[in-house]
């Protein structure tokens, strides 16, 4: 049998085809020689011969891919097996299997073990241990107390200056130091009105405000004001009737008083990493057939992201706590009895006054709210002999 010889050239191109790791197809292609005759060559000459995953490179598949990929397929048919069994079908040692379905669940593939066998699961386990809240992390913190009425409406003849001296006795002896009211702190003038004033002139109307105000040691009242009734001022003589209000008691000798803004006032209450608003508002419109409706249309109104914590409303005579949207909300009630107009447009006076007691944890959320209504009743009520 004749044997070819092999020219220098053609072995010194082998060789560097070798060096490079290219192929034995690669450097025949160059040669015109096959991927055989190729090798032939490196073993007669004794070169270097090529690594196993040079010549024909084998990808290879994690354990856990393969045990996932044989489960889903397996699961399809019906099967379940143990991890003996998979490990058998799978040619590798049990403990490999054990590891393998462990990776799978660092995860987040759900398997389960049991005595059927290891099977993939359309379900999620139920956290078998209970998640326990520290209260005194959650609910540690400060106290923060204070009064809240509204609607006093002094100068009308259906005003309650007993309810109001008898609230802010309550206040005293409970401790309280801020009082807000929520507007609506005198009656205003206008035509339908008229017949049912002790006073007239917002000269006469403020003044008699101050002087029946009841003044309490170490008690402030910070108001804010309406659009109606002292807003009807505001309307007709161009005055800002608060702050009218407020320079009138500090000329009389009263620092108590504090007006605080129109319509609505935000309070900030600051804490480690966050701060709480809370908002005083004086509404508008009519009342509704049910007391808590205008609360939500108004927590359903604000934009998101500009929610209060706690919202503190006047107007409607009502007493209302609620909690739409996370806020915790309260109509504070009236210290009117209900007038002629109320009547005219059944609507009921809920007589009294307001105690809230928040608590603000060391970050600063308000986490919990506690309402305390303290109602009154018609005259009559406390005539009675009892």
């Amino acid at each position: 049998m004749r044997t070819r010889k092999y020219t220098d050239q053609i072995i010194q191109t082998v060789k560097k085809g070798i060096e490079a790791k290219k192929s034995y197809r690669e450097i025949g292609k160059g040669l015109g020689l096959e991927p055989e005759k190729v090798r032939y060559i490196a073993r007669k000459y004794q070169l270097e011969n090529l690594r196993e995953n040079v010549q024909a490179v084998r990808t290879k598949i994690p354990l856990t891919e393969k045990l996932l990929n044989y489960l889903k397929r397996t699961k399809r048919e019906g099967k379940n097996f143990t991890i003996t069994a998979l490990a058998d079908a799978l040619n590798v040692a049990p403990k490999h299997i054990a590891k393998a379905i462990e990776d799978l669940r660092n995860q987040n593939i759900t398997i389960e073990i049991d005595q059927e066998g290891v099977e993939l699961s359309k379900t999620i386990p139920v956290k078998e241990k209970s998640l326990v809240i520290d209260p005194h992390k959650f609910f540690g913190g400060k106290i923060i107390r204070f009064g809240a009425i509204a609607d006093t409406h002094l100068c009308s003849k259906y005003q309650r200056l007993d309810v109001l001296n008898a609230l802010y006795d309550i206040y005293e002896q409970r401790g309280i130091q801020k009082v807000f009211l929520c507007g609506n702190h005198i009656d205003g003038e206008i035509r339908f009105n008229r017949y049912d004033l002790l006073v007239r002139g917002v000269e006469d109307q403020t003044k008699y405000f101050i002087e029946n105000l009841p003044q309490r040691d170490g008690i402030e009242t910070q108001f804010i004001t309406g659009d109606d009734h002292e807003g009807w001022y505001v309307q007709r003589e161009h005055i800002n009737i608060g702050q009218y209000t407020e320079d009138m008691a500090k000329r009389m000798g009263r620092d108590d008083i504090k007006y605080i803004g129109h319509m609505e006032r935000d309070i900030e209450l600051k804490g480690a990493k966050t701060s709480q608003i809370i908002r005083l508002i004086h509404g508008g419109g009519g009342s509704t057939y049910a007391d808590s409706y205008t609360s939500q249309k108004y927590a359903e109104s604000l934009q998101s992201g500009e929610k209060p914590r706690v919202i503190l409303i006047g107007h409607f005579h009502k007493f209302c706590f609620d909690y739409p949207r996370e806020i915790y909300m309260v109509q504070v009630g009236c210290v009117e009895d209900q007038t002629p107009f109320m009547r005219k447009k059944k609507i009921l006076a809920h007589v009294g006054g307001t105690i809230i007691t928040l608590h603000q944890d060391n970050d600063g959320i308000i986490n919990r709210c506690e309402v305390e209504w303290i109602p009154f009743y018609n005259k009559k009520f406390y005539e009675y002999k009892w």
